[in-house]
């Protein structure tokens, strides 16, 4: 690394200032996939994912939602085709990305059936699941992955077809799933259980589900894990909606991570992990008005700092249960409920005479200097 020359004004007078950033001791490191990206199971698989703003009736989702379950609302979903992961340009892209994570998953993730066959189309949704996941799609994701030096991170369907008699999670789906991976050179590096256990409820839990019934879960799931895919880490809770604002209907009961992690077996997590939602897209504001955002917030003190606040609300969770794994965030965008429609576009400054909060570090710089 080279030399960096800093030229400062004090009182009047340019003083040039040689800084060797080589030389400089080490805060701290950072893995060298800290920046990684999510690919929704719904995109692999074609599924009834969030509608494009374009194909939306004007106001069509300002009635109030009293239900969030996904992919039920026409108003709110429409049926889309399976993305292409073998995309040249897409790959060419992702592989500037890297090296890094991509983790495939999702609400969708958490009633998908693995169909474990050579057929290549996907047969009837069977009792208990709300998709089909192929060989073929997960052959894919696998490939993809290798394609643009990515670690793959997933989870695995907990709806009601994968549950015993007593309505506890089983590997009936995820020990195919994790066979067939193995089977054709693919490694799955890390997985939570499931999506967002803070809201089961909207993403395919059975009816009823709770803090204790989670703890048997993560409990079946290491076991499965111990036995199947040991070199796998356990990620967890990957809670959702929590420490900041509240992305459920009122209507809709909401589990909180402190009752998961304490509830009996204690859960354990290689790696602690939640989601981070500033705010909900335009599509779902009419769970309740004020949710959301605007562009003339998005450099606001307020907004940039609602990551620290939310960070702030897990890290005694995370002294508490999990003092030894690093903390990932697992899911974030710019709105929860599939993005707004200027989600993919850079901010145009100001026309009018403001600081900017970079462009006046330079004009700050100074007057502190000249104030010493």
């Amino acid at each position: 690394m080279t030399a960096t020359a800093l030229a400062l004004v004090a009182g009047g007078q340019a003083a040039a200032a040689t800084i060797t950033p080589s030389t400089l001791p080490p805060l701290t490191t950072i893995d060298e996939r800290f920046q990684s990206y999510n690919v929704e199971m719904a995109e692999v698989i074609g599924s009834n994912f969030w509608k494009p703003y374009a194909a939306r009736k004007p106001k069509t989702a300002t009635k109030p939602i009293t239900t969030f379950e996904i992919g039920k609302d026409p108003a709110m979903f429409e049926k889309r085709s399976p993305i292409d992961l073998a995309n040249a340009r897409l790959r060419k892209l992702a592989v500037a990305l890297g090296p890094a994570y991509v983790r495939v998953s999702g609400t969708w993730a958490n009633s998908v059936f693995f169909q474990n066959t050579d057929a290549r189309e996907a047969g009837p949704t069977p009792p208990g699941y709300q998709s089909v996941l192929t060989r073929s799609q997960w052959a894919g994701v696998i490939a993809f992955a290798r394609a643009v030096n990515a670690k793959l991170v997933t989870s695995f369907p907990i709806s009601s077809g994968v549950r015993d008699a007593e309505g506890i999670w089983t590997p009936v789906q995820a020990g195919p799933f994790v066979a067939y991976t193995k089977s054709i050179g693919g490694t799955i590096a890390a997985a939570e259980l499931f999506n967002e256990p803070t809201i089961a409820a909207s993403g395919g839990a059975p009816d009823g589900y709770n803090a204790a019934t989670y703890a048997r879960d993560e409990a079946a799931f290491r076991t499965f894990v111990q036995a199947s895919a040991p070199n796998m880490l356990i990620v967890g809770p990957g809670s959702a909606g929590e420490g900041g604002i509240t992305i459920v209907p009122p209507t809709m009961p909401m589990l909180h991570s402190a009752d998961l992690l304490g509830a009996d077996p204690k859960p354990k997590f290689d790696v602690f992990s939640y989601h981070y939602y500033g705010a909900v897209s335009e599509r779902c504001e009419a769970m309740e008005p004020g949710l959301g955002t605007t562009a003339g917030a998005a450099l606001s003190e307020q907004w940039l700092l609602q990551t620290d606040r939310v960070f702030d609300f897990y890290k005694p969770l995370h002294a508490q249960y999990a003092p030894e794994a690093p903390i990932w965030i697992t899911e974030t965008p710019d709105a929860a409920c599939g993005g707004n429609p200027w989600a993919s576009m850079f901010l145009k400054r100001p026309t009018t005479k403001s600081i900017h909060p970079i462009e006046s570090l330079e004009a700050q710089l100074r007057l502190r200097i000249r104030a010493q």
